[in-house]
Protein backbone atom coordinates (compact mmCIF):
# COMPACT_ATOMS: atom_id res chain seq x y z
CA UNK A 1 0.00 0.00 0.00
CA UNK A 2 1.25 3.42 -0.99
CA UNK A 3 1.47 6.18 1.63
CA UNK A 4 1.60 8.91 -0.97
CA UNK A 5 1.84 8.58 -4.71
CA UNK A 6 2.61 11.27 -7.21
CA UNK A 7 1.23 10.42 -10.66
CA UNK A 8 2.95 13.56 -11.92
CA UNK A 9 6.33 11.85 -11.27
CA UNK A 10 6.73 9.19 -13.94
CA UNK A 11 9.62 7.43 -12.20
CA UNK A 12 7.60 7.07 -8.99
CA UNK A 13 4.67 5.73 -10.99
CA UNK A 14 6.82 3.21 -12.86
CA UNK A 15 8.43 2.10 -9.62
CA UNK A 16 5.05 1.58 -7.95
CA UNK A 17 3.63 -0.42 -10.87
CA UNK A 18 6.84 -2.25 -11.83
CA UNK A 19 5.27 -5.69 -11.39
CA UNK A 20 2.46 -5.06 -13.90
CA UNK A 21 4.13 -2.68 -16.40
CA UNK A 22 5.23 -3.73 -19.86
CA UNK A 23 6.94 -1.43 -22.34
CA UNK A 24 6.51 -0.62 -26.00
CA UNK A 25 8.87 1.39 -28.19
CA UNK A 26 7.34 3.41 -31.02
CA UNK A 27 8.98 4.99 -34.05
CA UNK A 28 7.83 8.28 -35.54
CA UNK A 29 4.36 7.74 -37.01
CA UNK A 30 3.68 4.44 -35.22
CA UNK A 31 0.21 3.97 -33.75
CA UNK A 32 -0.10 2.86 -30.14
CA UNK A 33 -3.83 2.27 -30.47
CA UNK A 34 -6.67 3.23 -32.79
CA UNK A 35 -10.03 4.77 -31.99
CA UNK A 36 -12.49 1.95 -31.17
CA UNK A 37 -9.75 -0.63 -30.44
CA UNK A 38 -10.54 -2.66 -27.30
CA UNK A 39 -9.32 -0.69 -24.26
CA UNK A 40 -6.92 -2.95 -22.40
CA UNK A 41 -4.33 -0.60 -20.84
CA UNK A 42 -3.58 2.74 -19.25
CA UNK A 43 -0.32 4.30 -20.45
CA UNK A 44 2.56 6.42 -19.16
CA UNK A 45 4.90 8.07 -21.62
CA UNK A 46 8.50 7.58 -20.56
CA UNK A 47 10.05 9.44 -23.52
CA UNK A 48 8.91 11.08 -26.74
CA UNK A 49 5.60 12.68 -27.68
CA UNK A 50 2.24 11.07 -28.46
CA UNK A 51 -0.61 12.86 -30.21
CA UNK A 52 -4.15 11.86 -29.32
CA UNK A 53 -6.72 12.52 -32.03
CA UNK A 54 -10.26 11.64 -32.96
CA UNK A 55 -11.82 11.01 -36.35
CA UNK A 56 -15.36 12.19 -36.99
CA UNK A 57 -17.82 10.12 -39.05
CA UNK A 58 -16.96 12.40 -41.98
CA UNK A 59 -13.26 11.55 -41.62
CA UNK A 60 -12.22 14.90 -40.15
CA UNK A 61 -9.22 14.71 -37.80
CA UNK A 62 -9.65 16.50 -34.46
CA UNK A 63 -6.73 16.95 -32.07
CA UNK A 64 -7.44 16.04 -28.46
CA UNK A 65 -4.05 16.92 -27.00
CA UNK A 66 -0.41 15.95 -26.99
CA UNK A 67 1.14 13.77 -24.34
CA UNK A 68 4.69 14.63 -23.32
CA UNK A 69 7.22 12.45 -21.52
CA UNK A 70 6.24 11.97 -17.91
CA UNK A 71 2.48 11.99 -18.50
CA UNK A 72 -0.17 9.31 -17.98
CA UNK A 73 -2.86 9.00 -20.66
CA UNK A 74 -5.87 7.01 -21.90
CA UNK A 75 -7.34 6.91 -18.38
CA UNK A 76 -10.82 6.76 -19.90
CA UNK A 77 -10.01 3.11 -20.68
CA UNK A 78 -10.89 2.36 -17.05
CA UNK A 79 -14.51 3.20 -17.84
CA UNK A 80 -14.86 2.31 -21.51
CA UNK A 81 -14.60 -0.92 -23.46
CA UNK A 82 -12.88 0.79 -26.40
CA UNK A 83 -10.42 3.67 -26.83
CA UNK A 84 -12.21 6.90 -27.76
CA UNK A 85 -9.30 8.29 -29.77
CA UNK A 86 -6.19 7.28 -31.70
CA UNK A 87 -2.66 7.59 -30.30
CA UNK A 88 0.22 8.19 -32.71
CA UNK A 89 3.91 8.84 -31.98
CA UNK A 90 5.01 12.33 -33.07
CA UNK A 91 8.60 11.33 -32.35
CA UNK A 92 10.23 8.10 -31.20
CA UNK A 93 8.64 7.14 -27.89
CA UNK A 94 8.85 4.63 -25.05
CA UNK A 95 5.50 3.84 -23.44
CA UNK A 96 4.71 1.94 -20.25
CA UNK A 97 1.49 -0.10 -20.42
CA UNK A 98 -0.50 -0.94 -17.29
CA UNK A 99 -3.26 -3.55 -17.68
CA UNK A 100 -6.56 -1.84 -16.96
CA UNK A 101 -7.94 -4.48 -14.58
CA UNK A 102 -4.79 -4.55 -12.42
CA UNK A 103 -4.53 -0.75 -12.45
CA UNK A 104 -8.18 -0.48 -11.39
CA UNK A 105 -7.64 -3.03 -8.63
CA UNK A 106 -4.68 -1.03 -7.27
CA UNK A 107 -6.80 2.15 -7.22
CA UNK A 108 -9.60 0.39 -5.34
CA UNK A 109 -7.25 -1.06 -2.73
CA UNK A 110 -5.23 2.08 -2.00
CA UNK A 111 -6.96 5.35 -1.03
CA UNK A 112 -3.71 7.35 -1.33
CA UNK A 113 -3.18 6.01 -4.84
CA UNK A 114 -6.78 6.85 -5.76
CA UNK A 115 -6.34 10.35 -4.39
CA UNK A 116 -3.15 10.88 -6.39
CA UNK A 117 -4.93 9.64 -9.53
CA UNK A 118 -7.80 12.08 -8.94
CA UNK A 119 -5.23 14.88 -8.58
CA UNK A 120 -3.74 13.94 -11.95
CA UNK A 121 -7.18 14.00 -13.58
CA UNK A 122 -8.01 17.34 -11.94
CA UNK A 123 -4.78 18.84 -13.33
CA UNK A 124 -5.60 17.53 -16.81
CA UNK A 125 -9.15 18.91 -16.60
CA UNK A 126 -7.85 22.30 -15.45
CA UNK A 127 -5.30 22.45 -18.29
CA UNK A 128 -8.00 21.54 -20.81
CA UNK A 129 -10.28 24.25 -19.43
CA UNK A 130 -7.52 26.87 -19.66
CA UNK A 131 -6.64 25.85 -23.22
CA UNK A 132 -10.32 26.04 -24.27
CA UNK A 133 -10.52 29.52 -22.74
CA UNK A 134 -7.36 30.57 -24.58
CA UNK A 135 -8.58 29.14 -27.90
CA UNK A 136 -11.81 31.07 -27.40
CA UNK A 137 -9.99 34.41 -27.48
CA UNK A 138 -10.52 36.00 -30.87
CA UNK A 139 -7.31 38.00 -31.41
CA UNK A 140 -4.18 35.87 -31.93
CA UNK A 141 -1.92 38.26 -30.01
CA UNK A 142 -4.28 38.09 -27.00
CA UNK A 143 -4.34 34.28 -27.23
CA UNK A 144 -0.55 34.30 -27.22
CA UNK A 145 -0.37 36.60 -24.19
CA UNK A 146 -2.83 34.46 -22.20
CA UNK A 147 -0.98 31.30 -23.22
CA UNK A 148 2.35 32.74 -22.09
CA UNK A 149 0.81 33.85 -18.79
CA UNK A 150 -0.55 30.34 -18.25
CA UNK A 151 2.78 28.73 -19.15
CA UNK A 152 4.71 31.04 -16.79
CA UNK A 153 2.48 31.04 -13.74
CA UNK A 154 5.66 30.86 -11.65
CA UNK A 155 6.20 34.63 -11.98
CA UNK A 156 9.52 34.29 -13.81
CA UNK A 157 10.54 37.16 -16.04
CA UNK A 158 12.19 34.93 -18.65
CA UNK A 159 10.56 31.90 -20.17
CA UNK A 160 11.96 29.27 -22.50
CA UNK A 161 9.55 27.40 -24.73
CA UNK A 162 10.84 23.92 -25.47
CA UNK A 163 8.60 23.16 -28.40
CA UNK A 164 8.40 24.19 -32.02
CA UNK A 165 6.58 27.25 -33.30
CA UNK A 166 4.31 24.87 -35.21
CA UNK A 167 3.35 23.00 -32.04
CA UNK A 168 2.72 26.23 -30.13
CA UNK A 169 0.50 27.39 -33.00
CA UNK A 170 -1.40 24.07 -32.86
CA UNK A 171 -1.85 24.48 -29.09
CA UNK A 172 -3.30 27.94 -29.71
CA UNK A 173 -5.46 26.83 -32.64
CA UNK A 174 -3.84 29.29 -35.07
CA UNK A 175 -1.64 28.98 -38.12
CA UNK A 176 2.15 29.26 -37.67
CA UNK A 177 2.03 32.39 -39.84
CA UNK A 178 -0.55 34.05 -37.56
CA UNK A 179 1.53 33.15 -34.53
CA UNK A 180 4.64 34.60 -36.13
CA UNK A 181 2.81 37.88 -36.83
CA UNK A 182 1.52 38.00 -33.24
CA UNK A 183 5.03 37.49 -31.85
CA UNK A 184 6.35 40.39 -33.95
Amino acid sequence: ICNSMNFLDIEELLSHFRSIATYQDLALGDYLFYQNDPAHSIFALQSGTIRLLHYTNEGQEIDHYRVDAGEVFAEIALFKEAYVCTAIAEEPARVALFPKSEFWSALQQDPALSSAFMELLAHRLHRTKIMLEIRGIRATHERLLHYLRYMTDSGKEIMQIHQSMKRTAQDLGVSPESLSRAIK
